[in-house]
């Protein structure tokens, strides 16, 4: 329950009838909440499903409400494919808190969204969560970029220009940065700052093909991924942290 709201999150496997229960005990036990609401894993209310007091305790009425959010929750799939594709979305929630790879998180997130049906409430709320994560995110890191690269320090401008490529693919403020690390590239008062730049993000970028081989149990890629980024990119902070990797 949060403040006059009591939200039943939705589970593909459970049918309606016991979220019909699940719904009527909050006002049967006579506990007093003006609204109960169904949403899906991303917190994301799921639209029609709103019961008061005056409709939850009618059945008919909160089984119908349940049937919109199972429906909604499905995304147009099969049961065990929407179960498969909410897991897939918790574990991309986990790669970013945990800073693991932020990238693999979103790149998850896309694949979710673009496998679910055509205005299914599965693929709007995967998409308005990638919209938060652009602009809590990605859009604050493009402004600073720009600023620096157009300001004093256009090498921290690319560097960052670059980082939002590496961990924010496809997004918009990723299309952005892109068109100012080239532009960057060609001009010739910003050329020896890119080249710089450019040779650390391809040097992230080996250290997380070999994070990503690590994390999936191929402990001998890894250690050939770490090894090729000690010595493609040497002097560079990730090769001084791949060398100290032990997948």
């Amino acid at each position: 329950m949060v403040g006059e709201f009591v939200a039943v999150f939705a589970h593909p496997k459970l049918t309606a009838d016991v979220y019909g229960k699940a719904v009527s005990r909050y006002f049967n036990a006579g506990i007093q909440v003006p609204i109960v609401i169904f949403a899906d894993p991303t917190g994301r209310e799921i639209a029609g499903t709103r019961l008061d007091d005056g409709t939850a305790p009618v059945k008919s009425t909160y089984l119908e409400h349940a049937r919109k959010a199972l429906e909604s929750f499905r995304g147009g799939l099969p049961v065990e494919k929407a179960r498969e594709r909410w897991a897939d979305f918790g574990k991309a929630v986990r790669l970013r808190s945990e800073a693991k790879d932020s990238a693999a998180g979103i790149e998850i997130l896309r694949r979710i969204r673009d496998g679910a049906a055509a205005k299914s409430a599965m693929r709007e709320s995967v998409q308005e969560y990638l919209d938060r994560i652009e602009k809590d995110e990605a859009a604050g890191l493009l402004e600073v970029g720009t600023a620096d690269l157009r300001g004093e320090d256009p090498k921290m401008g690319l560097d960052t220009l670059f980082g939002i490529l590496r961990d924010f693919p496809g997004l918009p403020s990723a299309a952005k940065a892109k068109e100012l690390v080239e532009k960057a590239g060609a001009d010739s008062k910003t050329a020896a700052d890119h080249a710089a730049a450019e040779k650390e993000h391809r040097a992230w970028i080996s250290l997380r093909e070999g994070d990503r081989l690590a994390r999936d149990g191929k402990a001998k890629e890894a250690a050939e991924a770490f090894a090729r980024t000690v010595k493609e990119f040497p002097g560079t902070p990730a090769a001084e942290e791949a060398a100290a990797r032990k997948p």
